[in-house]
């Protein structure tokens, strides 16, 4: 996992969607996916989240439950409003999403499906709402005639890249390309200018570090042994070791160092569980895959799908759906890029004049310069008001 370093002289940042600025004297705090971070004087370490076993009495109805927003299950009663869907079983107020744009939601025994939510959109007069492959929410396009690359079809507005460093875009039947301008970049002494893999403009990139033979790029977090935690920080390695407490175990547990742990804990002395290779004790939890939790419970394991509570986004947020979790969160909507000292949003796409058009794209700003085909010999060029292009005319 990659986790950014920030240094201020009165707080600390931690990185990720859930980007928040933090006081000094709040040193622990949970990350955006669900990583325990914690300060350690001027750098943050994040660790993956371990969840308690709530324990929940299976033979008495009760049902795992992620909270809204939330990170680890909690045990909620059955309730006579239970809800069959798809041949699976919901608690009342919970949601699922049985495909990736659709949420569907129990209440009072009932099940109610509806498409994910969209911000909303107003289009132009010359534009129309269309949602593209793939996409769950419509984005407006221009309406005219479509396009036809070497048999692959293009509507009217959509947009492709032939090259990094170029894009076409389909209008009304006619193909028009151009070509990425990039922005004048001075990097800092510690950082180099380089272009990303399958990019096309340079960009200043922080000086990796070395530690035991491998690089590690600046804000990126590795453990150098299970008890200390590094992150590389503009080409210098910090790090923080853990030091463990003394701890004292109650009749019918003893002291275990688990395989990657640093301290030792107490854990039960009987019924311990050997799962996909890995020795677990009774009582322990663990995240399968998606929304599976599995515990150890005398010695068999049992896995059981944990719902999900159902989630109301503020005004001035959005629900985002993190790679292997199983519950949506709330984040707040940000803009992502500044320029000309006007703020985009992140995937924005704007005019700058009639021959630049401009992209925001993970905080980077790409402009591209139409490029105008040339007109034949003996005719003549001549400019139209509000076009890019002249108008090739018969001399």
């Amino acid at each position: 996992m990659n986790y950014l370093v920030v240094e201020s002289n009165s707080a600390v940042f931690s990185p990720g969607p859930l980007f928040r600025v933090l006081d000094h004297t709040a040193t622990s705090w949970r990350g955006p996916a669900c990583e325990s971070c914690t300060c350690y004087g001027d750098i943050t370490v994040c660790l993956p989240p371990r969840c308690p076993n709530p324990r929940c009495d299976y033979h008495k109805g009760e049902r795992l439950r992620i909270p809204a927003d939330g990170c680890c299950p909690e045990c909620v009663s059955t309730s006579q409003d239970l809800c069959q869907h798809q041949g699976l079983t919901y608690g009342d107020n919970s949601q699922w999403s049985p495909s990736p744009c659709e949420e569907c939601v129990c209440s009072g025994g009932s099940v109610s499906c509806s498409p994910l939510p969209c911000p909303p959109l107003l289009c132009p007069p010359n534009q129309t709402l269309r949602t593209l492959a793939g996409q769950c929410c419509p984005i407006c396009v221009r309406t005219g005639a479509s396009c036809s690359v070497q048999g692959e079809l293009f509507s009217h507005g959509d947009v492709w890249s032939s090259t990094p460093c170029s894009r076409c875009v389909c209008q009304d039947g006619d193909i028009a390309c151009s070509a990425a301008e990039c922005q004048p970049v001075t990097c800092q002494p510690e950082q180099n200018l380089v272009i990303p893999a399958g990019g096309c403009c340079p960009r200043c990139v922080s000086n990796p570090c070395l530690s035991g033979g491998e690089q590690h790029q600046h804000g990126e977090q590795w453990q150098k042994d299970s008890c200390t935690t590094c992150v590389c920080d503009r080409g210098q390695s910090r790090c923080h070791t853990h030091t463990c407490p003394d701890i004292t175990c109650p009749k019918g547990e003893s002291k275990a160092q688990r395989a990657g742990q640093c301290c030792e804990e107490c854990v039960a002395t009987r019924g311990s569980c050997l799962y996909d290779g890995t020795l677990r004790y009774h009582g322990d939890m663990w995240n399968g895959t998606g929304c599976e939790y599995c515990s150890c419970e005398r010695g068999q394991v049992v896995c059981r799908n944990a719902e999900c509570g159902r989630l109301t986004c503020q005004q001035g947020q959005e629900v985002v759906r993190l790679q292997g979790k199983c519950c949506p969160h709330c984040v707040s909507m940000t803009t992502s890029c500044v320029f000309q000292n006007r703020p985009h949003q992140n995937g924005a796409r704007w005019t700058e004049g009639a021959c630049r058009e401009c992209e925001c794209e993970d905080g980077q700003v790409t402009c591209y310069l139409r490029t105008c085909p040339i007109c034949p010999s003996g005719s003549l060029a001549l400019p139209q008001d509000g076009h890019c292009c002249p108008q090739c005319t018969n001399a």
